[in-house]
């Protein structure tokens, strides 16, 4: 047996009583006191609001029909299924690591602070042949001070948690150890 059909005439008759009044409130004084000659291009403007408001109801309504029908056969056969995007596990976990910094600073502080030192670690070896320790007061070419602090700087724990650095921080420490390389 079929369940009973929605009873969606009420929101409806709501949804153009609202659109009613709220046409009403601004186009009664200006249809009173405008001049005889414009009093028919206020009555337009108020339904052609009224028509546009009805036509959007439609539209949308004819749009959920469509999209809740079965395809059919051409249609099967016109789009095929798009395989499912299989990702490397190494871009997922990197991914997941990204995002969770944001989120977390305890995240950041433990886990990708570390590896972000190790990574600057090898960078600064390589190029200058000199550990992160040992670098010097005004930084070698390449290193953004602020930047370096916001790695090498370790914060005080707080009681309530917080979030993590913002991505605009960690794209501009990702590019700068890409340049190093």
């Amino acid at each position: 047996m079929y369940p009973p059909p929605e009873r969606r005439w009420p929101g409806l008759l709501g949804a153009y009583l609202t659109i009613l009044m709220l046409l009403a409130i601004p186009s009664v004084p200006i249809y009173y006191f405008v001049e005889p000659a414009y009093k028919l291009l206020v009555l337009r403007v108020c339904m052609a609001v009224v028509l546009a408001f009805t036509l959007y109801k439609m539209v949308k309504e004819v749009g959920g029909e469509l999209e809740r029908q079965p395809r059919t056969a051409f249609e099967a056969a016109v789009r095929p299924p798009v395989p499912r995007l299989l990702m490397a596990p190494q871009f997922v976990k990197l991914r997941d690591e990204v995002t969770n910094s944001v989120r977390s600073q305890s995240y950041f502080d433990h886990i990708l602070r570390r590896r972000l030192l190790i990574l600057l670690e090898r960078h600064v070896r390589r190029r200058f042949g000199i550990g992160v320790a040992d670098l010097e007061e005004p930084p070698l070419e390449g290193l953004h001070p602020e930047l370096l602090d916001l790695i090498m700087r370790e914060r005080p724990q707080r009681l309530l948690p917080r979030r993590g650095m913002s991505l605009r921080q960690l794209r501009a420490v990702v590019q700068m150890l890409e340049d190093l390389r």
